[in-house]
């Protein structure tokens, strides 16, 4: 695919440097500095304004297959999709942080009014909010995602120091029927199940392992890791869009929730929205009012202010006096491993959120891309090919690091199993290292 970029910061960047090896990258941005950033990936850079036909028009936005607006302004990446719309571009997908931009663009009435549409909006503070529910509720889970319409749930979990599973070897461990365990994330590098000496291979403290369940085995699973475990108090601190989505949505699974914000404006407005929520205006970095608020009782934290600073010392507090779970923002991705180093369990990006969304809209036909993990190994949906019917999931020439992990069926889903033979309309979930998809799809018939 052709695909123009109207931005060179950090979502930009981001961008260009996950698309670059499959698709022919244009970069639009206004300083010299982006085609620093971008000098070793092939990708072009343009230097001038989006919001110029001219310069849209000399990165060839008229026969670019998606336009994508990703600067730092609303307005910018507004006017130019419109423009790049208008200019021939098939696709425009637009980047805002406003939540009443966000409102606006997606009600069709004002595509209505504009005479064009954009294709997909992209608000990444949405986005992270999405991602920190889905995690939220679940004691000891590092990420977790339904699947099949729920009939599994892929989900991680951390390897703790002093906990039943570390310093063993993987071939002495067994797991609940309707389980499996697909790999392990250690220091960033995925060790798919399927390698040869993966049975051999000795837990480390920090080690992620990912699994995947039925409906039924999931809640013997987690007990393996939480026992009884149930998430009873919420602290969130920074009640900006993030926060607000968060605890308008933690409203209904009745836990005692407290959200902390500095601004005492936006914490009456938040009084007035939330009312299920104890809002406090205050400072997040303030022990004394976290620990009059109850920190040592709370089991999961969120720090979701704009400073990455104070998101970072409102979780260490918190680790401090031992919150099991605490959930982060980090602002600006180069920061993340930063916030690792130092203990931090769940550090979450709402850049990152939005641009996997990019990267989903942008998969080839017929693949699904439907989690992503450590930012390395994803889950793709493919359907198989109909050359495949009759060989079994153990014949199929996946790359080692790739992991079949079930078989979607009209009516049915069945975990993978080496002998299990693949039928007609057949999907494969597949977790595979992100620079594998292209060749797991080839494999199953999905790409040239």
């Amino acid at each position: 695919m052709y695909l123009v970029i109207a931005g060179g910061g950090e979502v930009g960047s981001d961008l260009a440097k996950s698309l670059h090896t499959e698709h022919d990258v244009v970069v639009i941005d206004h300083s010299p500095d982006a085609a620093e950033r971008l000098a070793n990936y092939d990708v072009r850079v343009v230097i001038g304004n989006a919001t110029d036909p001219e310069i849209l028009r000399e990165a060839g936005v008229e026969r670019a297959d998606a336009f994508i607006a990703a600067t730092s302004i609303d307005e910018v990446n507004l006017i130019s999709s419109l423009l790049a719309k208008g200019l021939g571009a098939r696709e425009a997908l637009c980047f805002v942080g406003r939540a009443d931009y966000a409102e606006v663009l997606t009600d069709p009435r004002t595509m209505d009014i504009l005479g064009t549409r954009i294709d997909k909006v992209l608000w990444p503070q949405r986005s992270l909010a999405q991602e920190i529910l889905e995690i939220i509720l679940i004691p000891k889970a590092l990420d977790t995602e339904e699947l099949a319409g729920g009939r599994l749930r892929l989900i991680e979990y951390l390897v703790e120091e002093g906990g039943p599973y570390a310093h063993r070897y993987l071939g002495d461990l067994e797991w609940p029927e309707g389980t499996l365990l697909l790999g392990v994330v250690r220091k960033g590098e995925f060790l798919s199940a399927r390698e040869p000496d993966f049975a051999e291979l000795v837990l480390e403290p920090g080690d992620h392992l990912i699994f995947v369940a039925t409906r039924g085995s999931f809640p013997i699973l987690h007990a393996y890791f939480a026992g009884t475990e149930r998430v009873r108090k919420i602290m969130i601190v920074g009640g900006g869009a993030v926060g607000y989505m968060v605890a308008r949505e933690l409203e209904r699974s009745g836990v005692e929730l407290v959200l902390i914000e500095m601004d005492p404006k936006r914490a009456a407005w938040l009084s007035e929205q939330l009312s299920r929520t104890l809002v406090l205006e205050g400072d997040g970095t303030d022990l004394e009012l976290l620990e009059a608020e109850g920190i040592e009782e709370t089991d999961v934290l969120v720090a979701v202010t704009n400073n990455d600073e104070k998101n970072l010392l409102v979780s260490l507090l918190a680790k401090q006096v031992g919150v099991e779970k605490v959930i982060t923002r980090v602002g600006r991705s180069e920061n993340r491993p930063l916030f690792e180093r130092v203990g931090i369990d769940i550090p979450l990006t709402p850049r990152q959120a939005a641009v996997r969304e990019v990267i989903h809209h942008l998969a080839p036909g017929g693949v699904e891309h439907l989690a992503v993990i450590e930012d390395k190994v994803e889950l793709i949906e493919v359907p198989v090919a109909e050359a495949l019917a009759g060989k079994k999931i153990g014949e199929l020439e996946l790359p080692a690091k790739a992991v079949v992990v079930a078989v979607l069926r009209p009516r049915t889903v069945e975990l993978a199993r080496p002998e299990l033979e693949l039928r007609k309309g057949d999907r494969l979930l597949v977790l595979t290292p992100r620079e594998l998809t292209e060749e797991v799809a080839r494999v199953l018939g999905q790409t040239a």
